[in-house]
């Protein structure tokens, strides 16, 4: 079963100074769930009034596939270097 990344990773900085930030994700989880579930009731009017133009269903399934893609950022690492300028960004 995959999971959404728990943490992540940022750090930005040149040759000189460099800062490194750990976001916790997982207290950021609860808000979105959160969200998820007042939101439903306006994604089922929706669905339900655009139903017969053909949006109806891929606004259902919506949900699930937002789902899937932040399980599939877990493992995903963003590397950019520029002259002496550098990013780099970890889902963990």
């Amino acid at each position: 079963m995959t999971r959404p990344p728990y943490i992540m990773h940022l750090c930005f900085g040149n040759r000189k100074n460099n800062i490194g930030l750990w976001i916790p994700l997982f207290l950021i989880l609860p808000l979105v769930l959160l969200l998820a579930l007042l939101l439903i009731p306006f994604v089922l009017l929706a669905a339900l009034i655009l139903w017969y133009t053909g949006y109806g269903r891929p606004m259902l399934l919506l949900g699930p596939a937002l789902y899937r893609f932040i399980c599939a950022l877990r493992g995903l690492e963003i590397n950019v270097n520029r002259g002496s300028e550098r990013i780099s960004i970890s889902f963990r």
